[in-house]
């Protein structure tokens, strides 16, 4: 399901409150957790963007990864009187506290990216995308660029980058092996799993380890929750002496395009599946100051739909992926 724009009604209810006026009322906070990620720099961007153009004061805060901060600031926007708040949970086990405070002081809360839930265990309204399913796609475009190379099938490694702490990354690897084992000839057995803490430079650590351990592969397919963990394995190949032929790995979310394509240099990071983050924060504005404004209850999942970029497409991109 695509993410849709406002309704022609939504939007003429917020033209008719006077810009002035709605900016005094309505005030939306939004709570992320790697603010200095080009993600999230994105993401941020659009929902004060939406914020703006809808009359209403926009606060931001970072809190990366910090479950004590997050709380924090959490009481601190509900304190100082916001209207509604959007967050990105570093932890979705902070889900039933987030839920709870928001609804005693009865503040609209929507999850984005990662989608929690309360205390008796009922989503949070989410914006963001269907995980499993985007995980899915990524396993299909291996499977395919797999078919393509035409490798021995016991000539090839899978690595399966793991951040274990983030169910929704958990959802796309788990998608990921789905697909690519029922489109291909591979089987469970070839997969190592490597945990890595959503970080480049960790994914290179685990993945030169995991190059080391398993000299008996000679072709490497890898996949992770987000394009960090799959150009930091792309990387460790280059740095451990693999040629970029012997490597397919495909990304999630666009934000390391300029850094994998930027030079036009073919390398094992075949693609990514990009996601317009600007969308997901712009989206969740709108929907709150739907609530807001008219009581339009907030929807309980609203998802995007990615497009593959891959380095012959990626002239195509640039100018939307990259900053200059």
């Amino acid at each position: 399901m695509k993410l849709h724009l406002m309704t022609a009604a939504c939007a003429a209810t917020m033209l008719a409150v006077p810009a002035a006026n709605a900016q005094d009322d309505i005030k939306i906070g939004y709570i992320n957790k790697m603010g200095d990620h080009p993600w999230f720099v994105a993401e941020v961007a659009g929902a004060k963007e939406a914020a703006e153009a809808g009359g209403a004061a926009f606060v931001s805060q970072d809190v990366q990864f910090n479950a004590d901060l997050t709380i924090t600031t959490l009481d601190t926007m509900i304190g100082d009187g916001v209207d509604g708040i959007a967050i990105v949970v570093p932890d979705r086990a902070l889900g039933p506290i987030v839920a709870a405070r928001a609804a005693e002081a009865g503040v609209p809360i929507i999850a984005v990216d990662d989608d929690i839930e309360d205390e008796a265990g009922n989503p949070v309204p989410y914006v963001g995308l269907n995980a499993f399913a985007i995980g899915e796609q990524v396993g299909a475009e291996l499977a395919k660029l797999y078919q393509e190379k035409g490798w021995e099938k016991g000539s090839v490694g899978i690595v399966s980058i793991e951040d274990r702490k983030a169910d929704t990354c958990m959802q796309r690897n788990g998608g990921a092996e789905k697909a690519l084992l029922e489109n291909s000839d591979l089987g469970e057995d070839q997969i190592i799993r490597a945990a890595y803490d959503n970080t480049m430079v960790n994914a290179i650590d685990v993945m030169t380890t995991t190059l080391t351990a398993n000299p008996q592969y000679d072709h490497w397919i890898f996949y992770a929750c987000n394009d960090d963990g799959v150009l930091g394995a792309a990387r460790a190949m280059e740095n451990s002496n693999y040629p970029a032929e012997n490597g397919i790995g495909i990304g999630i979310d666009g934000s390391r395009a300029c850094d994998a394509f930027g030079n036009g240099r073919e390398s094992a990071f075949k693609g990514t599946m990009w996601l317009n983050s600007e969308n997901h924060g712009r989206d969740a504005v709108n929907l709150l100051l739907k609530k807001i404004k008219d009581g339009t209850e907030l929807p309980e999942a609203t998802y995007s739909d990615p497009e593959f970029v891959t380095l012959e497409n990626f002239g195509d991109y640039k100018s939307k992926l990259c900053s200059s």
